[in-house]
């Protein structure tokens, strides 16, 4: 990584401790990466940051990374790096292929990711959806830099949601016998519960089979399923399904009650028992473990679930949820100190909701779910690309407007589309053309175009991107620098020729176009979209 081979430069030559970082530019003039670290060390020094840059140059500058290092804006350093330094990450590219991009940071570490964990009660909904994608994408991250991820998904399968579940299905089996009834209050609206009582009545011939206890397992067992199928076709599949059901059969909720209650975290009101971290009580009702009829709550066996997870010997721990769970953050990570786990090393990761729309008019529901619109009706509507690729495209914190008209484009003007449709564009040179093998008679100094050169230079930017979504969880990055990459690849497309040209450079800009071909391929595995064979 060019990138990383700069900022260790620096480090190894200024005073250990001291923040900063090496910034990827995109216009060549400004050099190709960029530091103000002078302006950092300037303080502690008590000099200029201009004297400080001059200092760091004079080290530096005779390095074969560099073609030449300046300082900018009064202490600024931008670094401009060779040309060879340049062909030999292309021939990085074309020799690791498949594995460019990757990296051993995370070797012998491992880490276990909790997404989407949807509301059992009815169809995934667009909100949970955008958590799927987020935590698919990062464990794939993880994974390219050398990580052992674990994939985790709760299932929250009893409580009073599945007893509203429970009234709701037996209301529509009811009225299917034609029995008078009343939809029950707090009921489940929209019509899927109804296509899942149509669906029992297929399974159970015998109608003396069918209780609201035989109702609600089919029920809670059928949504599930199908739930599981959405995020199948959205390629995300789990190692770990966790039943909260289990958690309480097994007493690991009880387990979980009983230590907090030693160790001094809880609170007896109004006949029940409240969690109380650092004796701050609040009347939080999601803080309640026990409630006053004796039952544990969903938090009690979150508890569990936590306390299972920091005693796993697992390096890193991360939930991802919506943005409505934030005031259960707090909670959560009071439980690291309660159970002696690295408060660092457990991460909680949200995400802001998605609005539906069809060009300027707001969807707030659909007939099937009753109250939202499901991402199996996205899915069947705009397909699995255009769908994660959306809601990939923001970061987390940012709300999200799902426009279904803009992502079905097959245009230019639609992100998803340009960047594929440059993919293709690399890879029909290469069908057109045959692949040649790298040999000592191929001459790399032939990709000497500003075009050239600055793909090259965004092609090697890949690894960096990987590492910064290690770091900051910012996986947005991903398709910010996708379409960036078709960007520069429609340029140099537009305005260099490859068939055509001279032999040897035609040989040269061949082997830049199967390094294009091969960085999209291993980054639209990560993101998980497809690699399109046309357009």
């Amino acid at each position: 990584m060019i990138k990383e081979e700069i900022f260790e430069l620096v480090k190894n030559i200024i005073p250990a401790g001291t923040p900063f970082d090496v910034e990827f530019q995109e216009e060549g003039k400004f050099g190709h990466y960029s530091t103000s670290v002078a302006f950092a060390l300037a303080k502690k020094e008590k000099k200029s940051p201009e004297i400080v840059a001059k200092e760091i140059i004079e080290t530096l500058q005779k390095n074969e990374l560099f073609e030449k290092i300046e300082i900018a804006a009064g202490g600024f350093i931008n670094f401009w790096v060779s040309k060879k330094t340049l062909y030999e990450e292309l021939k990085d590219i074309l020799e690791r292929k498949n594995t460019y991009g990757q990296n051993e940071k995370g070797r012998e570490k491992k880490i276990r990711i909790e997404y989407v964990s949807a509301n059992p009660t009815g169809p995934i909904h667009i909100g949970n959806a955008r958590g799927g994608p987020y935590g698919e994408s990062l464990a794939r991250v993880y994974e390219e830099s050398g990580y052992e991820v674990l994939r985790e998904y709760l299932h929250n399968d009893v409580g009073g949601q599945i007893e509203k579940l429970g009234e709701t299905l037996w209301y529509w089996y009811e009225k299917k016998v034609g029995r008078e009834t009343a939809f029950p209050e707090g009921g489940y609206q929209g019509e899927y519960l109804e296509e899942v009582v149509t669906a029992a009545l297929k399974k159970f011939k015998n109608k003396e089979d069918i209780t609201i206890q035989t109702l609600t397992k089919f029920g809670l067992d059928y949504i599930f399923e199908n739930n599981m199928n959405v995020l199948r076709r959205m390629g995300i599949l789990f190692d770990l399904i966790r039943k909260e059901s289990e958690l309480i059969s097994s007493g690991k909720t009880q387990e979980a009650i009983d230590v907090t209650k030693r160790m001094g975290a809880t609170k007896e009101h109004e006949g029940a028992l409240w969690f109380v971290p650092r004796d701050e009580f609040l009347e939080d009702r999601e803080a309640v473990i026990v409630k006053s009829n004796g039952k544990p709550t969903y938090f009690a066996s979150d508890i569990a679930y936590h306390k299972e997870k920091f005693e796993s010997g697992y390096d890193l721990v991360i939930d991802i949820f919506g943005s409505n769970h934030h005031g259960h953050v707090p909670k959560l990570q009071a439980l690291t100190k309660l159970f002696h786990f690295d408060s660092d090393a457990f991460k909680v990761l949200l995400y802001q909701f998605v609005r539906v729309k069809r060009g300027s008019e707001v969807i707030k529901m659909s007939k099937r779910a009753g109250t939202y619109v499901t991402a199996e009706e996205l899915l069947d509507e705009v397909g699995k690309d255009n769908m994660i690729f959306s809601l990939l495209s923001s970061a987390p914190t940012t709300h999200i407007d799902f426009d279904l008209d803009a992502v079905k484009q097959k245009s230019m003007q639609n992100p998803v589309y340009y960047t594929q449709y440059a993919y293709v564009r690399a890879k029909s040179i290469g069908a057109k053309t045959g692949v040649f093998v790298l040999n000592s008679d191929t001459n790399l100094e032939f990709l000497s175009t500003d075009e050239d050169l600055f793909l090259i230079r965004k092609l090697a930017q890949f690894p960096d991107i990987i590492d910064a979504c290690v770091n900051d969880f910012e996986v947005h990055r991903l398709t910010r620098y996708a379409t960036e990459l078709a960007r520069a690849f429609h340029n140099f497309y537009e305005k260099e020729r490859v068939i055509g040209e001279d032999e040897k450079v035609f040989q040269a800009r061949i082997f830049l176009i199967e390094a294009v071909k091969i960085v999209f391929e291993n980054l639209f595995r990560i993101i998980g979209i497809s690699t399109p064979e046309s357009m």
